[in-house]
């Protein structure tokens, strides 16, 4: 059977954190839309298995939102339940899903362990509770400590934390507590992020109006300079721009997007990938569950990926893993030589001391890193 990554949209929260511009809205868990749109996920599900996948099995399986743990352990397990049916699932498949401190608990991980979940990444963000605040996040560093206690023993011996950094009363004193706790608690995998402002948010509109107060660019990047010295030294390995792993603890689900393999998603603003397409489903949680209950079409984005888009997404996306890309495995795929195709863009890189080639990989160096998404760039047609 042909191997296949699954996506699962959960857009609910129980409130709208300031930064964020994900497609997410804020609903009582006793609304109405909450198991239709449950319910319409399932029909999805299996009416896509029928009629564009089939001969596919899941290899992973990734619920990510919003907050998936929003939903009860129930719901999580009928949709899990949905996609073994429509997919199956591989024996050793990864099933993950993100979960906020203040939005779970041990009877509910339980369920999610009973059901196959196999794999859980907690939004914890800071370990400092006035961060929090600032962040509009509904638990503190406590609540998050017990997240992970509570997840460990309802069975999951596969955890990975979230962490933000150049966050508003952040300073480098706050960070390294975070990263001490974070790597104290005994995650086996941990992803760093770095504030950005997206437009729209609560976040971008107080800065435009000169009311968020930021760390300075010097600060960020200490930070995360501080966050790779100190993660290596703890025995995680740094396998991408902000993900580490203990050994054999890569998230394979996302290793799928980075090496820009397919996927199907599904759920209200899921993106799949598959044979060149690329879409996105309706994101309006109430639209999505009445064209999926009249049988209209779900997709309201969709480009087809000519070989030259292909090859520069895959180079662009390749090069934020430390390994960086296969130049034989880019030949085979796309019938291509990379280092004639872009000999101006690696030769101009290489001497400014941000790409290296290592046999057949090429890929960042340190510095590279660091200035990661205008090098990748570069490759983008």
């Amino acid at each position: 059977m042909q191997p296949i990554a699954i996506y699962i949209h959960i857009p609910f929260c129980a409130k709208h954190c300031a930064y964020c511009d994900f497609n997410t809205y804020v609903e009582q868990r006793i609304s109405a839309i909450v198991p239709e749109t449950v319910d319409a996920i399932c029909a999805d599900v299996r009416q896509t298995a029928e009629r564009v996948a089939p001969g596919m099995q899941a290899q992973t399986v990734f619920f990510g939102g919003g907050t998936p743990t929003f939903l009860s352990g129930s719901q999580l397990a009928q949709i899990l339940g949905a996609v073994r049916e429509a997919f199956g699932a591989a024996e050793d498949a990864e099933i993950s899903a993100e979960a906020n401190p203040g939005a779970s608990d041990a009877a509910q991980f339980r369920e999610m362990r009973d059901a196959g979940f196999n794999r859980l990444s907690i939004g914890v963000q800071s370990f400092d509770d006035a961060v929090l605040q600032s962040l509009d996040r509904f638990h503190t560093a406590r609540e998050a400590e017990e997240a992970v206690r509570a997840a460990r023993s309802a069975g999951f011996d596969n955890l990975s934390l979230d962490l933000m950094f150049r966050l508003p009363g952040q300073d480098r004193a706050a960070w390294s507590v975070s990263l001490e706790r974070a790597a104290a608690i005994g995650t086996e995998h941990l992803s760093l992020y770095s504030l950005t402002l997206e437009p729209g948010t609560r976040f971008e509109r107080l800065a435009a109006g000169g009311r968020l107060v930021l760390p300075d660019e010097e600060t960020e990047l200490a930070m995360y300079e501080e966050a790779v010295s100190r993660l290596a030294d703890a025995g995680f390995e740094h396998y991408e721009v902000s993900n580490f792993a203990r050994p054999g603890r890569r998230c394979r689900h996302n290793m799928v997007y980075w090496r820009n393999g397919e996927y199907l998603g599904f759920g209200p603003g899921a993106v799949s990938y598959l044979a060149g397409r690329r879409w996105r489903r309706e994101p309006l949680p109430s639209r999505y569950v009445r064209k999926m209950r009249a049988g209209e079409e779900l997709a309201v984005q969709s480009e087809h990926l000519d070989p030259a888009a292909a090859l520069g997404e895959t180079i662009m996306l390749g090069l934020r893993l430390r390994e960086g890309i296969s130049l034989a495995g880019l030949r085979e795929r796309f019938g291509i030589d990379v280092l004639d195709h872009y000999a101006d863009e690696i030769r101009r890189l290489s001497a400014d001391g941000l790409m290296e080639r290592n046999g057949d990989r090429l890929r960042l160096t340190h510095s590279g890193l660091l200035v990661g998404d205008s090098v990748c760039a570069e490759f983008l047609a």
